[in-house]
């Protein structure tokens, strides 16, 4: 089965990098105007998406006639204290400090999720989703989430394995693998970086 994992398009919170969890801000009007460039395939019928707008959003724009359905736990980290600001606010402030030089972003976020109970929350409810998807013989399986979800998933299933950040993706870039079900269960392989939408 082939998967097809999407960044949302650009907020006006990525524009000015701020930490952006469960903050619910829509599409700028860059990322707009970029999910638009990265074209669109009207053959989906569904595409899984976050209870966040701008992943709706990003999703109507790419498929235009598939049915959105949300996917809680796909919903990206909650930065807690953090969200809103970028790094270079929060340089003087001793729990991000904390946080970056002592956990190295690892441990939680005040009134937030630690970076672990984030990365199994999504990589539990992907696993559900690709089950059921592979037990209705689906041929493949749409999402459009978040940087952080997407470098979670990547990070415990793909094969060659690599580093969480090393999946770090752009707004509206992608990719396409292959799902297996393996000796040690989930598997995806064939990985490439998406720029557009493939029909």
């Amino acid at each position: 089965m082939q998967i097809y994992l999407f960044r949302h398009g650009q907020t006006p919170g990525n524009a000015a990098s701020r930490y952006l969890g469960v903050t619910n801000e829509p599409l700028s009007e860059l990322g707009i105007q970029t999910a638009q460039a990265a074209g669109c395939d009207p053959t989906v019928e569904e595409v899984l998406v976050t209870p966040l707008l701008r992943t709706q959003m990003t999703a109507a724009i790419l498929f235009p006639k598939a049915r959105q359905r949300v996917c809680p736990g796909l919903r990206e980290m909650d930065f807690g204290a953090f969200e809103g600001r970028s790094a270079r606010e929060m340089s003087d402030d001793p729990d991000f400090r904390w946080w970056v030089e002592q956990t190295r972003c690892m441990g939680p976020c005040p009134h937030g999720e630690a970076r672990m109970v984030f990365q199994h929350r999504v990589c539990a409810a992907f696993l559900r989703e690709v089950e059921k998807a592979m037990e209705a013989n689906a041929e493949r399986l749409h999402l459009v989430v978040h940087g952080g979800t997407i470098m979670s998933i990547m990070s415990r299933f793909a094969r060659p394995e690599a580093d969480y950040f090393d999946w770090r993706l752009g707004n509206c870039q992608g990719y396409r693998c292959e799902a297996h079900m393996g000796p040690e269960g989930l598997e995806l392989t064939d990985v490439r970086l998406l720029h557009r939408v493939e029909p």
